[in-house]
Parts: structure tokens; C-alpha cells; sequence
């Protein structure tokens, strides 16, 4: 996983959070790195089926622990770009609508969710 400021504004920041599952060390790192090649390509047509759900476990903890360390006055979206983004997007509207507090913002629209910290 990895944690980005995607967007900065004179208030705060938007951070855009990733999630990348692999065998190869070299496969993430160019995917980290935004490389053009082979690699990153099969990274973004695939899936791995049988240990999404750990992954996806994993996932929604460090969100939690991004969330709770995020400054005031800046805001956390997590966007569903997998190689099915649209099985990806139920799930985890699935899950934030059970588990998850109502302050998060679920996009249709964008596959999207989205949460800001206000400042009080």
C-alpha cells in the first residue's frame, strides 16, 4: 500500500491512497514508480483470487491507521482502479456501509470514497 498527496490546497491536502498485490518485489516497485513496461501492464490487467480477502483485510486496517493520523483540514480518497474495478467498488461499498462511520462519502459516480477531517 502506499499513502500520496494527490491534490494540495492552501487548507490542506487530499491524499489518494494504493494498493498493489504481487510475487515479484521488482513487479511493485515499478508499479510504485509509475514505470511503462510489461510488468506494471500485468499488474493492471490481473487478479489474484484466492488471498484478495486477506489483502483486502490488511487494506482497511492501515486505512484505519491512515485515517486516525490524518491532520485536521485534510481529506483521504480511496479509488477503485483494479482490473475490475466495478467488483472491487461493491465490496468495499459493502464494507464501509456495515463496518465503516457514516463521515465517509461513497461516489458511484467515481468508484470512489472519500473522507475529510474537519477542523473544529
Amino acid at each position: 500500500m502506499r499513502l500520496i498527496p494527490w491534490i494540495r490546497t492552501t487548507k490542506g491536502c487530499v491524499w489518494l491512497a494504493s494498493l498493489a498485490v504481487s510475487k515479484s518485489s521488482r513487479q511493485i516497485n515499478d508499479w510504485m514508480d509509475e514505470r511503462k513496461n510489461a510488468r506494471v501492464r500485468q499488474m493492471d490487467t490481473s487478479l489474484t483470487g484466492k488471498i484478495g480477502n486477506g489483502v483486502q483485510a490488511i487494506a482497511i486496517r492501515q486505512v484505519r491507521k491512515w485515517v486516525d493520523e490524518l491532520p485536521l483540514g485534510h481529506s483521504f480518497t480511496l479509488r477503485c482502479e483494479s482490473a475490475l474495478p466495478d467488483k472491487q467498488f461493491r465490496v468495499w461499498k459493502r464494507w464501509f456501509e456495515m463496518h465503516e462511520d457514516s463521515n465517509w462519502e461513497i461516489s458511484e459516480e467515481h468508484k470512489s470514497f472519500f473522507i475529510y477531517k474537519k477542523h473544529w
